[in-house]
């Protein structure tokens, strides 16, 4: 038996955007190479996609998109890590 799991998560930009501003409010997260746009651009080519927060409150994930492979893990992980300086 096959399980089929639902996520709420975006692969486009300005939504995603929109999403990781709403969780980091006191950051300013802006779609530039300093700030998000590495990540955001995996997000622009369905390698990731960013969780609502409407959906999973504070809590969101980047979770891979329909076009995710293991190589992109490292360069999503560094563009990740923005948020979390």
């Amino acid at each position: 038996m096959s399980h089929t799991t639902i996520q709420f998560a975006t692969c486009e930009r300005k939504t995603a955007l929109g999403f990781i501003q709403k969780v980091y409010p006191s950051k300013a997260i802006t779609d530039t190479p300093e700030s998000a746009g590495a990540l955001l651009d995996f997000v622009e080519r369905d390698i990731v996609r960013i969780q609502d927060p409407f959906m999973y409150g504070e809590q969101i994930q980047v979770v891979p998109g329909n076009n995710w492979s293991e190589d992109n893990r490292d360069a999503v992980v560094a563009a990740c890590r923005v948020f979390h300086n």
